[in-house]
């Protein structure tokens, strides 16, 4: 797990609004998110979660600990004739894998 510290929200909200988040970390699965909640600086704050930003309308600066969700992967998981059932990441845009 890395912190990056008065980050740009801008390229991650699809309205492009200009913001910076005070922390933020890239959660890109379980491990990730035990890491947040064991680390002294992360665990009390206060958390932010942010997907893949397009459902979101930022106002200012955002004090909380953002957690940048990108959980990767995507897999077939089941098929019938008329149904194909897909398991994605979260945090996901885009259709490339």
């Amino acid at each position: 797990m890395f912190i990056e510290r008065n980050v740009s929200l801008q390229p991650l909200n699809s309205f492009g609004i200009a913001a910076r988040a005070a922390l933020l970390t890239r959660v890109r699965g379980e491990a990730d998110v035990r890491a947040v909640l064991a680390d002294a600086e992360l665990a009390p704050a206060p958390k932010f979660v942010l997907g893949g930003g397009s459902n979101i309308v930022l106002t200012g600066d955002v004090k909380a600990a953002v957690l940048k969700v990108e959980v990767p992967g995507r897999r077939v998981v089941g098929e019938t004739a008329r149904h194909t059932i897909v398991e994605a990441g979260a945090g996901r845009t885009g259709t490339t894998s």
